[in-house]
């Protein structure tokens, strides 16, 4: 018996050659195809014949690809087979832009298309990538392609793998011909050629439809239609067969993109008819007018595909490194008064924060700059800025932030929409100021041109998050990287990396099949990922949802009204936010379970179970806890009773707090922060530290303090009832304060059922939030004072809505002897910063802007 029992536990196969053997007769995906190209060239070989270079496309079907997609049963929660309108009223008043189905591209294309026609909007991104490390010039030009049913969230996911991998284009130095120009346009048409080749499929299926099972098990017949193409700046140029310094979507001049001018797109048919011609050797007007280049574009025969609104907002190089790092920095840095040297020193002495990361040396000895640098000086920058120059520079430095902060919502109404449109308006209205000063003589940068189609595209195919170039860089990690390094990395490279990519999807497919049938067990799944839904955590209550949705008529014969149905989006919500919150929080489930009983998270056993309050007052800075931990407990004692007389006896009764009495103190809890459509629908930790500076210790350095600093509900933190939200004053209550102390009360001072048992926090306070900078569009406070001391007090954790981040006001120039340590002690006033996070702008920017216009227009 323990002879059999063993040879049933033996592998089934002995070498690696039979493992990969057993691989190959797993069930596969769609089949990989090689389509062989010749390039003529005008130079000669030896023989005196033209020299020919044979080049290889490696591509699969896409009709099959979106028939994969559509038919993957992972999916049948996160799709959509019909357009719908959202709105953030009930009155149906203002739209919501979000995933592909809630623009108007997909709106109007349904009513083009025959009834029960189900569209499949395709999505094409492509990028070249070096595959070489250290030494060769291999590279790879991957074309990936998903479909808009599913939601953006899950196409971003690589282990998803809701983006799939359509071909590879061939990559050649094209040598056989002798100038360089030549090469460069039959680059070019080369191309077109393969991307034509790659795409034929879908002229048929796009015109007559094809029946496919969808993931809902449903038969429908699809119409796969190019909606969107994902690519930077060069290859949107190569897409679109224009030249690099004319703008890819719309016909305006070189030297007329530094104005807001917002006109028409390029009409698809218009250049298609001038490039044949130009092909034929015909060039009209149009051609140089439009800086076109001369090739057959392969877009040119898709059905109901228009390539200049294909063409989507690009985030990463567009505006983080276009828009922001090559341009605005420079710009502003140059008009500081003592230039970058003065912009170092302010980014070395900016204050900390868990979201921010530390520029320790400046940003001008960064020598490699990412996506996640541009982004964490976007954070800080309009306060760096600041003070250092005059207010001329300041306001396009705050305009371009808020455009890009406003970018990257995942959920747009009209009103943002309009709103970000303003602070494009508004970089415009004041840009002038870097033609005075000499540092531009004019704004005509194609990204800088870029922004004005933003709101366009994002009404017409959705948000520009689900659209962004960080995707297909990442993807190149898994599609051509790792596969370039599983081959022998000789001239056969590309063939070999689709064999391993075959062998890794069959693996990817009999393991989800396992999964599946249940024959191997999912991954335990923690309770935790129900959704978390509190008054006390949401604060921002998301907004209200109506839709309208286009039915289709399924193949089956199940037939539902094409007029507009409305219907409350809430239950999807919550059922997605339940299958991804696991994903969302790096935490473990007895974390969130604890959020969503008490509203915060707090280890069980304290950092230090027994520390003396003399202790708090000489390393946390706590200078009155002994005195407001009695005011704290004396209102505590007298909270619960009416009658006088036993209120006197409690305070006769309370057990006086000295420096010698020792307590429980906790170095950190976490919190949530409330739930915003415009920023992500999944629950976030937001950590709040109040730890002492630690000593270096042998080859461990020294760790700083941390005292955060907290938005707090004042008056529950004082006794009173919790704020409720209001969008229309969403500031109200709410007060700044620096944590100190976060701690329990002696054993000898709680009383069991009653608030007492609640952990406390020792926070100094900030001024209210009354003085707005006009120009800098932020709050100013300072240290609040009374009778000379910093104001203080001992508050109930819950009052804690969300870390902040506060910047001091530099002023002209930095003190020199302030540091990220020092500065929130040293400096007189500080900003409150809305760029920390996504979700502190929409708090203070989009929803605070329109309090605080609200109350100036009263005044």
């Amino acid at each position: 018996m323990c002879l059999y029992q063993t040879r049933r536990t033996e592998l089934s196969f002995k070498t690696k050659h039979t493992f990969l053997k057993t691989v190959d007769r797993l069930p596969e995906g769609t089949t990989w195809l090689c389509e062989r190209f010749e390039a003529v060239g005008d130079e000669v070989d030896e023989d005196g014949q033209p020299r020919v270079e044979t080049l290889e496309l490696w591509r699969r079907d896409p009709v099959d690809c979106i028939r994969e997609l559509l038919g993957n049963p992972a999916f049948r929660e996160m799709m959509r087979y019909a357009p719908e309108k959202l709105y953030a009223d009930p009155q149906g008043q203002e739209r919501m832009y979000g995933e592909m189905w809630t623009g108007d591209w997909w709106w109007r294309l349904q009513s083009m298309l025959p009834e029960g026609a189900t569209i499949a909007p395709v999505i094409l991104a492509s990028d070249k990538t070096t595959l070489s490390r250290f030494s060769g010039d291999k590279s790879a030009w991957p074309v990936y392609l998903s479909i808009g049913n599913i939601e953006k969230a899950t196409r971003r996911k690589p282990s998803m793998r809701a983006t799939v991998l359509l071909g590879y284009i061939p990559v050649s130095k094209l040598e056989c011909f002798s100038q360089k120009s030549r090469r460069k346009v039959e680059g070019f048409r080369l191309y077109h050629e393969c991307m034509r080749a790659l795409l034929e499929p879908l002229i048929k299926a796009g015109r007559d439809g094809v029946e496919m099972v969808c993931a809902d098990g449903r038969l429908r017949r699809i119409y796969p239609i190019l909606a969107a193409y994902i690519a930077d700046h060069p290859e949107q140029c190569l897409v679109t067969c224009c030249q690099e310094n004319f703008c890819p979507k719309c016909p305006v001049s070189p030297n007329e993109r530094g104005e807001p001018k917002e006109g028409p797109l390029k009409k698809a048919d218009d250049v298609d008819a001038v490039l044949r011609a130009a092909v034929e050797g015909e060039r009209r007007e149009e051609f140089e007018a439009l800086g076109l280049r001369p090739v057959q574009p392969f877009w040119c025969d898709l059905p109901h595909s228009d390539i200049f609104s294909c063409i989507t907002p690009d985030i990463l190089h567009q505006l983080h490194k276009g828009v922001f790092k090559d341009h605005l920095v420079s710009w502003a840095t140059k008009c500081a008064d003592k230039g970058s040297t003065e912009i170092d020193r302010r980014f070395r002495t900016m204050t900390r924060h868990p979201e921010l990361r530390h520029f320790k040396k400046g940003i001008s000895l960064v020598s490699q700059w990412t996506g996640t640098e541009y982004k964490n000086m976007e954070k800080v920058f309009l306060s760096v800025i600041a003070g250092s120059t005059d207010a001329a520079v300041v306001r396009p430095v705050r305009a371009i932030l808020d455009f890009i902060y406003y970018a990257h919502f995942e959920l747009h109404t009209d009103n943002s929409l309009a709103k970000m449109k303003q602070a494009w308006l508004d970089f415009h209205h004041s840009k002038d100021i870097f033609v005075v000063r000499g540092i531009r003589s004019d704004f005509n940068i194609p990204k800088v041109h870029s922004m004005e189609h933003y709101v366009a595209s994002i009404r017409l195919l959705g948000t520009a998050d689900g659209y962004s170039t960080e995707g297909p860089e990442r993807l190149h990690i898994d599609f051509a990287k790792h596969a370039y390094d599983a081959s022998n990395k000789q001239l056969s490279y590309t063939e070999q990396m689709t064999v391993w990519l075959n062998r890794q999807d069959a693996v990817f497919r009999f393991d989800a099949y396992l999964a599946w049938s249940g024959l191997m067990p999912e991954p335990s799944s923690t309770d935790d990922s129900e959704p978390l839904h509190d008054a006390r955590l949401s604060g921002e209550q998301p907004l209200p949802c109506v839709s309208e949705s286009a039915r289709t008529q399924d193949v089956e014969g199940t037939k539902s009204s094409r007029a507009p149905v409305r219907r409350d989006e809430g239950s999807r919500d919550g059922a997605q936010l339940a299958s991804q919150a696991s994903s969302a929080v790096a935490a473990p489930g007895k974390k969130l379970k604890k959020i969503e009983r008490y509203g915060y998270a707090i280890a069980d056993k304290p950092a230090r179970a027994r520390e003396a309050v003399a202790f708090l007052f000489q390393h946390h800075g706590a200078t009155d806890f002994a005195w407001c931990l009695n005011d704290y407990l004396l209102r505590l004692a007298t909270s619960h009773t009416t009658d006088p007389a036993a209120a006197s006896l409690a305070r006769n009764r309370h057990l006086p707090i000295h420096d010698l009495t020792r307590l429980p103190v906790f170095h950190r809890f976490d919190i949530l922060l409330p739930r915003v459509r415009q920023v992500t629908t999944l629950p976030i930790l937001d950590t709040v530290h109040a730890s002492p500076a630690r000593p270096a210790q042998g080859t461990k350095p020294a760790v700083p303090a941390r005292f955060s600093t907290v938005l707090v509900d004042e008056p529950h933190a004082l006794g009173g009832q919790r704020t409720r939200f209001s969008a229309e004053e969403p500031l109200k209550n709410l007060r700044i304060a620096q944590v100190r102390a976060i701690f329990q009360l002696p054993a000898s001072h709680r009383n069991t059922g009653t608030p007492s048992d609640e952990p406390l926090a020792y926070v100094e306070w900030f001024t209210r939030l009354q003085v707005y900078d006009q120009t800098v569009g932020m709050y100013s406070v300072a240290r609040s004072t009374r009778q000379s001391r910093r104001n203080a007090s001992i508050i109930p954790i819950t009052a804690i809505v969300r870390t902040c981040h506060l910047v001091p006001i530099f002023g002209q120039a930095v003190d020199t002897r302030w540091t990220p340590e020092t500065a929130l002690e040293s400096a007189p006033r500080f900003f409150v910063n809305p760029y920390v996070r996504h979700h502190d702008f929409v708090l203070f920017r989009l929803l605070g802007n329109a309090s605080e216009a609200r109350t100036a227009r009263s005044s």
